[in-house]
């Protein structure tokens, strides 16, 4: 059976398909909807002014009697009598038409007046209602042209529509025995009423107002959408970034209210972005501060009791050295951390590429730092390829990467734990994690961790120190590289993820 009616499903579909392209198409314009709006109203007005022209035929209504048929009947009853009289060649074939006529007058219907004559104008046979003995024909055939001259008569012609109530008159020469004779008929014709209808102003009228009706009607919907679009723009012109205007259609009112909501979306989220970071700033400014302040604090306290001598014994005297040397390093560590911040997003960098082995920088970088890691318990635990994995970057760039990430991991780390630093290659790039075990991260500080400014809850880490620019550094060399930094937490396990481009290989 499917294959029975499989060219029908066929053929089905595609007429559906045939249909839906051009309501598609209508759809996704405004031009064509106004169009195809315009001719519809436009054929429907059309219809209706032709559908109700029937209703005011009666009040147009004009009556006319035409004469021309009855003047066309005299003719022919004249010609008739004249051919058969030809034909028989007698006179009495005249009489018949005669005899009829007074009967008629007996019968007091309209009858003709019939006159035969010869060629002196004699009056020779004639009904009875004729009173003439002698006529001129000259005259009498004169007055005949000129009556068919401005009246002619022409059967079924509109425009040969006698309006006049006149005595007609026509003639034939007919010769009988080798005689010369003129038959006359003479009467006043019968009408025909006739009936004309105008369809008047009121047809078009009606059918212009349906489509005035109808066009507005159909294009209301468009009205609407183009109002609530101007009342959203002025929402979100007077500060309502949230407002959205409702999205209807394909077409290409649809999509300028799905640009404006966008461009509404795109505005609230930059100035939240710049509030946040106005925060951030703030934020920033107070713990800089802070920051400064604090070993500034204690470097001067320090020097004051050196310069003062307020000291016990030289084992006192170094430990107030190495204390205010230690300050100076932390507030030299912040100054620098605000200086590379600026200086990596405000100028144009140009990145010094070289080939570097990845392998030997990491190795070189983890065992610079493990005496560091051991003072908390931590251990480094690799898990690099064997072969050798090299890539072209800057280099003295991403050591600050990579040095930030595993300073990171010794100072947030929980003690007693490992650092597992993974390396691999893949198609077009390397990819480089740092994880270890840390306290809870929740979506929103995994989301600003690589954020300008930002510093993890202080009460929820054992480190108080830093700027907070140390992974937001590292994002703008990674990004520099064409690389990309994310970071993930999962089961007690904060991992970095670095992934960079192989542009050279060895």
């Amino acid at each position: 059976m499917k294959k029975i009616f499989k060219p029908f499903y066929y053929s089905n579909n595609k007429i559906k398909s045939m249909i839906k392209k051009p309501i598609h198409r209508v759809q996704r314009s405004i031009r064509i909807q106004l169009v195809t709006t315009f001719i519809v109203c436009a054929v429907l007005g059309f219809l209706t002014s032709k559908g109700v022209a029937p209703f005011f035929e009666s009040a147009n209504q004009t009556v006319t009697i035409d004469y021309s048929s009855g003047m066309v009947g005299i003719n022919n009853r004249a010609r008739y009598a004249a051919d058969a009289a030809v034909t028989e060649n007698k006179v009495d074939a005249l009489q018949n038409i005669i005899d009829e006529e007074n009967q008629n007058i007996e019968w007091k219907r309209n009858a003709l007046k019939v006159l035969v004559t010869d060629e002196e104008g004699k009056v020779l046979y004639k009904t009875k209602q004729a009173e003439e003995e002698k006529i001129n024909l000259h005259n009498k055939m004169r007055n005949v042209m000129d009556f068919a001259i401005n009246h002619p008569t022409k059967s079924g012609d509109s425009e040969g529509i006698e309006k006049s109530r006149k005595e007609f008159i026509t003639f034939y020469p007919i010769t009988i025995q080798d005689k010369n004779l003129y038959l006359f008929v003479s009467g006043i014709p019968e009408g025909d009423v006739i009936y004309s209808t105008e369809e008047g102003p009121f047809p078009f009228l009606i059918g212009a107002i349906v489509f005035i009706f109808l066009f507005f009607y159909v294009t209301k919907r468009k009205m609407i959408q183009i109002e609530t679009m101007a009342q959203g723009v002025n929402e979100i012109a007077k500060g309502n970034l949230a407002y959205r205007i409702e999205e209807k259609g394909q077409d290409e009112m649809a999509l300028l209210t799905k640009n404006i909501n966008q461009m509404a979306e795109e505005i609230m989220v930059n100035i939240e972005k710049e509030r946040e970071i106005e925060r951030h700033k703030n934020e920033l400014i107070t713990n800089v501060s802070h920051d400064l302040r604090t070993p500034l604090t204690s470097i001067m306290g320090y020097l004051r009791l050196l310069r003062d001598a307020k000291y016990d014994n030289r084992e006192q005297y170094d430990e107030y050295i190495k204390i205010a040397f230690s300050k100076s390093e932390q507030l030299k560590n912040l100054i620098e951390d605000l200086f590379e911040y600026t200086k990596l997003t405000n100028e144009k960098n140009v990145l010094e590429k070289q080939e570097v082995c990845i392998n030997e920088m990491l190795d070189q970088l983890i065992e610079e730092l493990v005496p560091q890691a051991e003072e908390h318990g931590l251990s480094f635990v690799k898990e690099f390829p064997e072969e050798r994995i090299y890539a072209k970057l800057d280099s003295e760039k991403i050591v600050r990467v990579f040095d930030n990430l595993l300073m990171n991991a010794i100072k947030y780390s929980k003690d007693e734990g490992e650092i597992k630093v993974f390396l691999k290659k893949q198609e077009d790039h390397i990819q480089i994690s740092v994880a270890n075990q840390s306290e809870e991260f929740t979506r929103k500080e995994l989301k600003n961790l690589f954020e300008r400014f930002y510093k993890k809850d202080q009460s929820r880490s054992r480190v108080s120190e830093g700027s907070g620019l140390g992974l937001a550094i590292a994002k703008s060399i990674v990004d520099l590289q064409n690389g990309d930094i994310r970071a993930e937490y999962e089961d007690g396990i904060v991992r970095f993820i670095i992934s960079l481009p192989i542009e050279a290989e060895k």
